[in-house]
């Protein structure tokens, strides 16, 4: 099962990075980004009473910061502090706002939500095996690595680079569970999504999961979910996959 597991998923990664493009050069996003986050924003502060508190300090941080460097950091290392306790691969918004579990998506989709409601400029990056976030100040921009509650604020140039030109350093991933070689991944590959398409990346994960703990039909229902957020080649054949896997189960 597990060397299945893996060609499956090294197969996936491979088909999504021959559709990326390569990363050459900084580009400033349009201002112009649709408040997608409202509904999320609204969801979880009903659903959390530590979302909740979260959002009214950095509500009074707003006041004081607006758009600043400052308040982006506030941001990061605040939802720390209340939100992210434990990193767990596979998680959804729920467990973090009920256990304080998250990954890189499940953490990302938090702190772009948040981004968004307070009217910074920024972009979701999904890279062959990762999500960051990239905020922009004027002509500056600054990275979230929501796996590193320490360092993950990235605003010096240099530590910047150094994060871009190596994803492959980093330990924590969507397929955390296992081990690909670079000639499926390239560090250098990624692609901008937006919030919808971050949801739909839970969902893919989701269906991952439990592709790898046996269970066939709940993986394809997960992954049936994920195309109507995220409608990509590799959630596809994934999904067509686990499709065909099902029929072969039933004959």
């Amino acid at each position: 099962m597990h060397i299945r597991v893996f060609t499956i998923i090294c197969f996936l990664l491979a088909v999504m990075a021959g559709k990326a493009s390569a990363l050459t050069s900084y580009g400033t996003p349009s201002e112009a980004k649709p408040r997608t986050g409202k509904v999320f924003l609204d969801s979880w502060r009903a659903e959390s009473e530590r979302f909740a508190d979260l959002q009214v300090l950095l509500e009074k941080d707003f006041l004081r910061f607006g758009k600043s460097e400052k308040m982006v950091k506030n941001i990061f290392y605040r939802a720390h502090q209340k939100l992210f306790r434990q990193y767990q691969q596979f998680t959804l918004d729920r467990d973090v706002l009920e256990k304080g579990l998250y990954d890189c998506v499940s953490g990302s989709l938090i702190l772009a939500t948040l981004l968004d409601h307070f009217g910074f400029v920024y972009e979701v990056k999904e890279t062959s095996y990762h999500v960051f976030l990239e905020v922009w100040l004027n002509d500056k921009s600054l990275l979230l690595e929501v796996t590193d509650p320490r360092a993950g604020f990235i605003a010096d140039a240099a530590q910047k680079s150094l994060y871009l030109s190596d994803f492959s350093r980093l330990a924590d991933n969507l397929w955390e569970g296992e081990e690909f070689g670079p000639s499926f991944a390239s560090p250098d590959i990624y692609q901008t999504i937006d919030l919808q398409n971050l949801l739909g990346l839970q969902y893919f994960n989701q269906a991952i999961r439990y592709f790898n703990e046996g269970n066939p039909l709940a993986a394809y229902q997960f992954s049936i979910t994920a195309l109507k957020y995220h409608d990509t080649e590799r959630i596809r054949d994934f999904s067509l996959f686990l499709k065909q896997e099902l029929v072969l189960a039933a004959n």
